[in-house]
C-alpha cells in the first residue's frame, strides 16, 4: 500500500467514475483500475461495487474512506507545519468566483498578495454562479469562494468583502441617456430588465424595487447579456457596475438616487473542512483588507 493508492482511492470515492477520476488525477484509466485492484487485493476486501466505469463504495469502502481522509488530512497538516517552520509556504488555492469579479477585482487582489505576502502561492480560479460556487465549496472542489450570501448554509462562513454599486443602464438613444442620477420612481414609464430572481443579486434587486410600480423582467444571468440587450433594444436595466459593462460603447450608466444602491459580495469557506496554511494566510489577508475598507467598493 502506498500514498498514491490512498489518494487515488479518495478521489475515486468522491467522483464515483473511473474515467473522470483518472482525468482529474492526470493518470490513465487502466492505471487507476490497476492501483485500486491492487489495494483491494492487499486489504482482502472489495471497496467498490463496479457498474461499468461507474462505481459505488461498499460498506467496507465507506469505513475505509473515513480513515483514509483523516490520515491524508493529518499528513498534509504535518507537511504544512514543516513548511511553515522552515519558512517555505507556497501551496495551491482553488477559488470559485462569480464572473463579475474576474475582470479586475480578483486579479488585482491576487497580484497584490503575491507581491506583498507570499509569492510562492499558486491560484486556480474557476468561475460560476453563486449556487455553483457554494456547491464547489461544500464538495471541497474549492477552498474559498467569492459570491453572494445564501441562506440556510450553516456549514459555510460568509465574510463581507466588497460592495458593488447597482446602477441603471440605457443605450445612448434612450430618453434617459442624458441623466447622471435618477430616482427609481422616475423610471416607471420605461420597460426594465435585470437578473433572474433565482440569483441572489436578482433577489436583492427585487427587494429594492418592491416599493415602486415598475414593469420589470427578471430574465438574465449576467452583465454581458444585460448590456447586450440594452444596447440593441430600448429597454433600461438595473445591474451591478462591473468591468463587463465597459465593452459596450453605446451604454450609458446612471447612478441610482437611493440609499440601498449596492449589493455585497462575500468570501465564503466551509467551516468544517481542513484548510492549509496557504488558504488560511490568504483568507486572513482578505479579511484584513476588508476591515481596512480598502476593497469595500468595486466598479
Amino acid at each position: 500500500m502506498n500514498l498514491n493508492q490512498l489518494y487515488y482511492f479518495k478521489k475515486l470515492s468522491e467522483i464515483q467514475h473511473f474515467t473522470q477520476a483518472a482525468k482529474e488525477l492526470y493518470i490513465t484509466q487502466p492505471s487507476l483500475s490497476e492501483a485500486i485492484s491492487s489495494l483491494e487485493e492487499e486489504i482482502g476486501l472489495e471497496l467498490f461495487h463496479r457498474q461499468g466505469r461507474k462505481i459505488k463504495l461498499t460498506k467496507y469502502g465507506k469505513v475505509f474512506y473515513h480513515y483514509v481522509c483523516n490520515s491524508l488530512s493529518e499528513l498534509e497538516k504535518g507537511i504544512e507545519c514543516l513548511k511553515e517552520s522552515s519558512g517555505i509556504v507556497g501551496g495551491i488555492i482553488d477559488i470559485g468566483c462569480i464572473p463579475t469579479l474576474c475582470g479586475n477585482f480578483l486579479p488585482n487582489i491576487i497580484n497584490k498578495y503575491l507581491n506583498t505576502v507570499n509569492s510562492k502561492t499558486k491560484f486556480n480560479i474557476f468561475t460560476g454562479m453563486t449556487l455553483d460556487v457554494i456547491a464547489g465549496i461544500k464538495s471541497e472542489k474549492y477552498d474559498i469562494g467569492f459570491c453572494s450570501i445564501l441562506e440556510n448554509e450553516p456549514s459555510i462562513e460568509f465574510i463581507p468583502i466588497l460592495d458593488q454599486e447597482l446602477v441603471l443602464v440605457v443605450n445612448d438613444k434612450h430618453p434617459l441617456a442624458k441623466e447622471k442620477i435618477i430616482n427609481l420612481q422616475d423610471i416607471s414609464d420605461y420597460p426594465l430588465i435585470t437578473y433572474r430572481q433565482s440569483l441572489p443579486i436578482g433577489k436583492t434587486i427585487m427587494e429594492l424595487l418592491k416599493p415602486y410600480d415598475l414593469h420589470v423582467s427578471y430574465d438574465f444571468d449576467d452583465e454581458i447579456t444585460i448590456g447586450g440587450m440594452v444596447c440593441s433594444t430600448n429597454v433600461a436595466a438595473i445591474t451591478a457596475r462591473t468591468s463587463f459593462l465597459l465593452q459596450f460603447h453605446k451604454l450609458k450608466i446612471i447612478k441610482l438616487n437611493t440609499p440601498n444602491n449596492t449589493r455585497t459580495v462575500y468570501m465564503a469557506y466551509n467551516k468544517n473542512n481542513y484548510h492549509s496554511i496557504a488558504v488560511k494566510m490568504f483568507s486572513d489577508y482578505m479579511i484584513k483588507k476588508s476591515k481596512s475598507h480598502k476593497i469595500r467598493t468595486a466598479n
